[in-house]
């Protein structure tokens, strides 16, 4: 797999991103969505975070903007905040609402990104890029069809997203999102309480290595198991991506991971899935 950049964010794992008009990034009702001004401090960051926020969802195919509205419209409204400082690194958390057009609130994300002080007091195009490419993962869900619920599966197969091994960064915490949020598209009923009966548990290892030439190999091997701990197979992806790219938040680099890897993993998922009843007729 190439390494696919897009300035100024690398996008690694992009390759099989979902084409346009894709029904998994359907909006509800094709309408567009109204990013209102950012409140909050600092200014800088608050006045460059609309424009970015609508890039990074028109990158996920989802209508977005900053500048214009239609009577059809949802709004996006958001405001961020200063945490206080850790060391040399400040979080600015960015609270997001969603309202339909009726005004009616469709519910609200949060997402939390650590940089230097200056880079937010300044609006640093990096920082703030980041920060919307993490909140736009985070309101994929809100933005797009309401996925079916396991009441409304019909008795489809019952997947356990585990837990991600080895990972840097946030990448424990935003790889199950991604990949939740990506297959929960399929005719699939998404459990996530560890407790809950699965048909198939869906867990995945990372290895990074050491940086070499300002680059680093990136290794992730999904891994489908059947309730008994049996493996039915494994999906494997590898990408060179720029030094410390992984370190901190992933970003949209975990929603790439995720829709590159669906394919094989759907493919293990039908290898695995437990055979349907047989259909009961009346006597």
């Amino acid at each position: 797999m190439l390494l696919a950049a897009c300035q100024p964010l690398p996008h690694p794992f992009a390759d099989d991103a979902p084409h346009r008009g894709s029904a998994m990034l359907t909006l509800r009702d094709s309408a567009s969505v109204t990013i209102a001004p950012i409140d909050g401090t600092p200014r800088a960051t608050a006045e460059k975070l609309g424009p970015a926020m609508a890039s990074a969802l028109q990158q996920r195919d989802i209508a977005a903007s900053d500048k214009t509205a239609s009577i059809g419209s949802y709004e996006l409204v958001g405001r961020i905040e200063e945490m206080p400082p850790s060391g040399d690194k400040v979080a600015l958390v960015a609270v997001w609402a969603l309202h339909d057009p009726s005004g009616q609130s469709l519910g609200e994300r949060t997402e939390r990104l650590e940089a230097a002080a200056r880079d937010w007091e300044e609006g640093s195009e990096d920082a703030v890029v980041h920060l919307a490419a993490a909140s736009a993962e985070r309101l994929a869900a809100l933005l797009q069809d309401d996925a079916p619920t396991e009441a409304d599966s019909g008795g489809h197969t019952r997947l356990r997203i585990g837990g991600v091994e080895g990972a840097p960064g946030d990448g424990r915490e935003s790889l199950p999102r991604a990949i939740t949020e990506i297959l929960k598209r399929q005719d699939l009923a998404i459990v996530t309480d560890p407790e809950a009966m699965a048909d198939l548990v869906l867990d995945a290892d990372v290895v990074v290595a050491n940086p070499k030439a300002g680059k680093q190999n990136v290794k992730i091997v999904w891994r489908v198991r059947r309730k008994d701990g049996g493996e039915i197979g494994t999906v494997g992806q590898e990408n060179d991506v720029p030094a410390g790219l992984l370190d901190g938040p992933w970003g949209d680099v975990a929603y790439m991971v995720a829709v590159s890897a669906q394919d094989g993993i759907m493919q293990l998922i039908a290898r695995g899935a437990p055979p349907a009843p047989p259909p009961t007729g009346k006597s």
